[in-house]
């Protein structure tokens, strides 16, 4: 009977240690896929995690602009603000939708996470809570603050860490495992916010390149038996970084991605919501006429802003432009080659444009007060490219309507819808998006 009683103690002690073998793996090759994942279109390779360095680029303008009055761009004015894909933003290397990060179980259903935090040991990437912006903390520049926000829960970033439970429809299974790719993850909303404490800072020049390397906030992955376990919701990044970073997936930065400068700014003042453009007949459009509206832009300027649309590393130039701000207008306009030797756009398209119902073969051109047509910025990533790109010098499209420690400007544009040249003018309807923007240079 002891000898039995020996043999059923040692059965037992394989059981439990069985219980604890790891249920998760992180996959970095195809090997641990399934020829139904395979087949489903899932595919594997190496990846190494969030490395300080290891980021993209999240869309942000190139430059931010920063005043240092406390007046003419008071605490809680936006500064900047993108929106950054995971799939591209979050790694160096983008991933590809279909990508797996991880493998688990069948029976780990309703214990992964997706988790995630600000950079809570770091003073100028998540570590300190400004009160002067809901859910923004201090950044690696003077009066600046970072928010972001998850774009699956709609919850800031907080330096405790939150969690989001995924689910089936985030994944793929086949009869044994759980597949967890690299779209199940969430984008982020990021903003940049003026403020006006100068507590937390490392970064004060007049003009200064992020070579921060330290990421603003974290996406880390929880599941059964990974080191990532242990990360609780609630508890504090700046002692709890449980598995980073080779198995977090993703890191928000702008390494090497914007420049702060400081100067005399200007900002807009004032621009119509809507700008109505009369109805023309095909007829009339095709045979060279246009059809026209006016539109006016007021700015509001510091006294002493410079206005030119060149680099300057020795004085804050201050450019305006118009931006085209739809995506899908920019490909079209650049798949019917109305753009410049600098990347700028000549014509601005329908939102919608070659889909049913959208007038084809038109576009608008936007003209300035001397009857000149402008060009127009696809993204703010660039600056300091110029008139070809879409930058001019505030003072070049504008006149000075009142003076003092801050200036008034006005400009008065015209857009005017036209038949691009070597199209097949169509009837339909013509709805397209422009924002007025000034900027550093």
């Amino acid at each position: 009977m002891l000898f039995s009683f020996r043999t059923l103690l040692f059965i037992t002690s394989l059981f439990v240690s069985a219980g604890t073998w790891s249920s998760c793996i992180k996959v970095t090759d195809k090997s641990a896929l399934s020829d139904a994942a395979i087949k489903a279109g899932y595919t594997a390779q190496n990846w190494i995690g969030a490395t300080d360095t290891n980021t993209g680029n999240i869309g942000l303008p190139t430059v931010i602009s920063v005043s240092n009055s406390e007046t003419f761009q008071p605490s809680g004015t936006l500064l900047a603000s993108g929106i950054g894909n995971f799939l591209t933003a979050a790694t160096g290397t983008p991933y590809s939708s279909k990508q797996v990060l991880y493998r688990c179980d069948s029976a780990d259903a309703g214990k992964l996470y997706e988790m995630y935090s600000t950079n809570g040991d770091s003073a100028f990437a998540g570590a300190f809570f400004t009160p002067e912006v809901e859910g923004a903390y201090y950044d690696v520049e003077r009066n600046v603050a970072v928010r972001m926000t998850n774009l699956s829960t709609g919850e800031y970033y907080s330096r405790f860490w939150k969690e989001r439970q995924l689910t089936a429809d985030s994944w793929f299974q086949d009869d044994k495992y759980i597949y967890i790719p690299a779209s199940a993850f969430s984008n982020v909303l990021y903003e940049m916010f003026k403020i006006d404490s100068r507590k937390y800072f490392a970064y004060q020049n007049p003009m200064d390149r992020d070579t921060w390397t330290q990421p603003r906030g974290y996406i880390a992955f929880k599941g059964p038996g990974l080191i990532t376990e242990r990360i609780k919701a609630g508890l504090d990044h700046a002692s709890d970084y449980y598995g980073w970073p080779s198995y977090w997936p993703g890191a928000w930065s702008t390494y090497n991605s914007v420049t702060y400068v400081r100067g005399a700014l200007c900002k807009i003042k004032d621009y119509p919501a809507i700008v109505k453009i009369p109805p023309v007949a095909v007829g009339i459009l095709a045979a060279g006429g246009n059809s026209q509206a006016p539109f006016h832009v007021s700015l509001e300027c510091e006294s002493g802003a410079v206005s030119s649309a060149l680099p300057s590393t020795s004085a804050a130039n201050v450019a305006m432009g118009f931006v085209v701000n739809q995506p899908t207008a920019v490909a079209a306009a650049r798949r019917l080659g109305l753009t410049t030797s600098a990347g700028g756009l000549s014509w601005l398209l329908d939102t919608h444009y070659g889909e049913p119902g959208v007038a084809s073969g038109v576009g608008i051109r936007i003209y300035n007060d001397a009857g000149t047509p402008i060009n127009l910025l696809p993204d703010r990533i660039k600056t300091g490219t110029g008139n070809a790109r879409g930058w001019y010098g505030y003072k070049d499209s504008t006149t000075r309507v009142s003076s003092g420690s801050v200036e008034t400007y006005s400009g008065d544009f015209t857009a005017s819808l036209e038949a691009i040249g070597g199209q097949t003018v169509t009837a339909g309807s013509v709805n397209a998006q422009l924002q007025a923007v000034v900027s550093f240079q």
